[in-house]
């Protein structure tokens, strides 16, 4: 774990709240969401992407996803791409998802520590929560924030406060964690701590040039320094 800057003088074990990203950092969604997309190419009549195509563009919410897989602004287009990704994503949403390692202990031990514990991420509010019991970690969120609860997204920390206001705490006794340089940028913009995560699929350059206050190669690191 690398440690980059010291705004506020506090360790991770004296914070009161825990925020993370869901795709990337929570859970390996990247083949149900190559299986979408890949599934919408073809009703479009176009050839499937290689998995390494799509992944890269995912972190920004479903529709932004189609825009980039799509390279197009034809607003038409995107609108029946979007329609058709979601309907078969919603439907097949945790066939080969899975929690990244450690996930489950670092929530348990949160929980065990009284921790408050938030998802902030660009999906659609009510998908992230069906995949989220699917796998068992419902039980340890204390609230989900999608893209549509407050209607904005990440890197805007509106969704942050949101979530902050509902744990009643405060930013500066929280940190954001997850794989891209939109979860960096909106929890400086709220004022959080934040906390990078080098395994996920997000744009890595990207997020380091924003400086998180912490760079995590695996959750188990972040299980280490809250004990």
């Amino acid at each position: 774990m690398d440690r980059q800057i010291d705004r506020q003088n506090k360790s991770l074990r004296d914070l009161k709240a825990f925020l993370f990203d869901l795709d990337g950092t929570l859970i390996n969604s990247a083949d149900d969401i190559v299986e979408a997309v890949n599934h919408t190419l073809k009703q479009l009549g176009r050839q499937s992407l290689p998995k390494d195509e799509i992944i890269k563009h995912v972190g920004y919410g479903g529709r932004k996803l189609m825009e980039d897989i799509l390279q197009t602004t034809d607003k038409d287009l995107i609108d029946k791409a979007t329609e058709i990704f979601r309907e078969y994503y919603f439907s097949n949403p945790c066939v080969y998802t899975t929690p990244y390692p450690y996930v489950e202990d670092l929530l348990e031990i949160l929980k065990k520590k009284n921790k408050k514990i938030a998802v902030i991420t660009n999906k659609y509010e009510n998908i992230s929560k069906k995949i989220l019991d699917k796998l068992g970690l419902a039980k340890y969120i204390d609230i989900i924030v999608g893209s549509d609860t407050v209607g904005e997204k990440k890197p805007s920390p509106e969704p942050i406060f949101y979530a902050l206001k509902y744990l009643n705490t405060s930013p500066n006794n929280s940190i954001l964690i997850g794989d891209s340089e939109v979860d960096i940028q909106a929890g400086r913009n709220a004022g959080s701590l934040t906390g990078l995560v080098l395994y996920g699929y997000g744009k890595i350059n990207l997020a380091k040039e924003l400086n998180p206050d912490y760079i995590f190669k695996s959750l188990k690191e972040v299980i280490e320094e809250i004990k």
